[in-house]
């Protein structure tokens, strides 16, 4: 079996060393964290990664983690490849329990299911006997960066790809049975 590789942001919260009001967690990013996460998403850059979190237990043995952190990453322009900075800032609630108190989702496929957009999101599964903030911040980050990042002003204006030199299109592949159906 393949080892999982450890992720870039390690940030272990164990399920034992959380007070029972809570235990707060503020945390920045350093130098050699943010280049891996820059690999990891696939940008030029992430120049700034900070928050704070409040991990407090939740049901019987599962956590609750409460976070907000604030990030500044580069890319590059889908338009003109040119650097593009973007600030984000997010907050979010996740609740964990482990694994075996996770109800499976039902294999059958013929039951209506009604979404609520506005329902908390079911718990996820923790690992071990704990949780890993730096994870579920690294998950949220790659949620918010702009998938299309384009620099102020820029518009692409060349044509559209094969719009000038494509072929006409083809003859209905039907018409040479229709031509022949109405020789006989």
């Amino acid at each position: 079996m393949p080892k999982e590789p450890s992720p870039e942001f390690a940030l272990a919260v164990n399920l034992n060393d959380v007070a029972p009001g809570g235990t707060g967690i503020s945390f920045e990013a350093d130098q050699r964290v943010r280049d891996a996460l820059a690999r990891r998403f696939g940008i030029l850059e992430v120049m700034r990664l900070a928050g704070r979190a409040k991990v407090r237990p939740y049901r019987k043995n599962g956590l609750t983690l409460d976070c907000e952190f604030e990030a500044e990453v580069v890319q590059a322009c889908v338009v003109t490849l040119e650097p593009v900075a973007q600030s984000i800032r997010e907050t979010f609630v996740q609740r964990y329990l482990p694994a075996d108190m996770i109800e499976p989702e039902s294999v059958e496929t013929d039951i209506e299911v009604a979404i609520d957009i506005d329902a908390e999101d079911a718990p996820e599964a923790m690992s071990g006997h704990g949780i890993d903030v730096g994870e579920a911040v690294t998950e949220r980050l790659a949620l918010a960066i702009d998938p299309y990042p384009r620099k102020a002003g820029a518009a692409y204006t060349g044509s559209r790809e094969g719009a000038d030199d494509a072929p006409e299109k083809p003859e209905n592949p039907f018409a040479a049975l229709e031509k022949l159906k109405k020789n006989y």
